[in-house]
């Protein structure tokens, strides 16, 4: 097979080759690559093909259209020694048969939402850390997978101990498949985050670094309302009475213009709410609660999604669940939790208590200041939020049925 040697003679070595960063052309359907997955997040610039299935006939294997089909073989030490096989697609497929890695799952997963957005051109990010991979698209995270929770299944011998071998293997080598004419390239980890150990606190990748204490501003807010509203005799407009429970209408669909219509948004100005969204949702590891912002010209800003696992603010945040807000959930059935953007800092709040707070600055401040509007995306008419009629206005799909495709209540 045609070979190139992206690192020449420090292939091996703990020096970084600074022309790894450079745009590299995959030729063959088939090419073997010298690339230290310890140093460096790959990058694959991929291309959707212009004419695609998302409902194909998998038949017995289960495979999926190779024209959208981009695979990884990853090797350690030789070119005899594979470690992992990695399969992902340019497209959501509708049964959720987008990605795989062989080690790690019994089947294959589906994609938190459909790659860039639906763009031609997507840039992915592989990045292998020494608990967990993950992998996102122009800056959404996609997949994640930690190494100590592979799948079991008997069907698959090894696992899962296959998966936590994946995670302790020095790969620095990669066989490329189904990719002829897309580019890669490398992108140089800090020092510091390679040396230093994984904690349950978060880390970021834009914003400062997260604070610990406690939300009491927004505690002294709510204790002030409420002291307003006992002397003036005035109701709170926030109290519940005054509120009332929509479905997290699903955006991603034909009838929301996959998450353009802003008939499916909510517009709330959310850099100057105390309240924030509240939702109550099924807190899991791999499922994600994500939520849609908009600009008042409904111009897509950004996601944000968190589950137990992770949270996720695009461009902005990205960082481990810390593990007092793991604690918070509900022993058996939903949890009501709060999303808050208030003063350009970020908040989950659970029963009143802030258990995440990261202050968003420069650019990623200046950005979420705008957000104006929002809508849910991949939730279940089973996820109900909190419509504040003080200080939200719903859009005309914003019903107690979704527009009719949620039951009624």
């Amino acid at each position: 097979y045609p070979i190139i040697f992206a690192l020449l003679g420090t292939a091996l070595s703990a020096v970084l080759d600074p022309s790894l960063t450079d745009w590299r052309l995959i030729e063959k359907n088939e090419e073997r690559v010298l690339f230290p997955l310890r140093d460096y997040i790959l990058e694959v610039k991929a291309f959707r093909p212009d004419v695609y299935d998302t409902n194909p006939s998998y038949g017995e294997l289960f495979r999926t259209d190779k024209s959208t089909t981009m695979m990884m073989l990853l090797h350690a030490g030789n070119w005899n020694k594979k470690v992992g096989r990695l399969v992902w697609n340019t497209i959501k497929y509708d049964r959720g048969f987008d990605i795989n890695i062989e080690e790690c799952d019994a089947r294959y997963q589906a994609y938190n939402s459909f790659p860039a957005g639906g763009k031609k051109e997507q840039i992915w990010a592989w990045n292998f850390n020494q608990d967990n991979v993950e992998l996102t698209c122009d800056g959404e995270l996609q997949y994640t997978q930690h190494f100590d929770e592979g799948d079991v299944n008997a069907r698959k011998p090894g696992l899962p101990e296959k998966c936590r071998a994946l995670g302790d293997a020095d790969v620095d080598r990669i066989i490329f498949r189904h990719m002829e004419g897309y580019y890669i390239r490398g992108i140089p980890r800090s020092t510091e985050q390679e040396t230093k150990p994984q904690t349950e606190k978060p880390t970021t990748i834009i914003t400062t670094k997260p604070t610990t204490k406690a939300a009491t501003t927004a505690a002294a807010t709510t204790a002030a309302a409420t002291t307003a509203a006992a002397t003036t005799g005035a109701p709170d407009p926030d109290d519940v009475l005054y509120d009332e429970a929509y479905p997290t209408c699903d955006c991603w669909t034909p009838e929301c213009g996959y998450c353009t219509n802003m008939e499916c948004t909510v517009k709330q100005d959310l850099i100057n709410s105390n309240k924030g969204i509240e939702v109550t949702s099924k807190l899991k590891r791999k499922r994600l609660n994500s939520i849609v912002l908009y600009d008042e010209d409904g111009n897509e800003i950004g996601k944000f999604q968190w589950s137990l696992r992770g949270i996720w603010l695009s461009g902005c945040i990205q960082c481990l669940t810390p593990a007092e807000l793991r604690r918070a959930r509900a022993a058996e059935g939903p949890t009501t939790w709060s999303f808050s953007l208030k003063d350009g800092v970020v908040r989950i709040t659970i029963n009143e208590e802030c258990l995440y707070e990261q202050p968003l600055v420069g650019e990623c401040k200046e950005k979420y200041g705008k957000a104006k509007r929002f809508a849910f995306y991949d939730m279940t008419c089973e996820s109900p939020f909190l419509y504040r009629c003080s200080e939200m206005l719903d859009g005309e799909r914003i019903t107690p049925t979704c527009a009719g495709a949620c039951p009624q209540q």
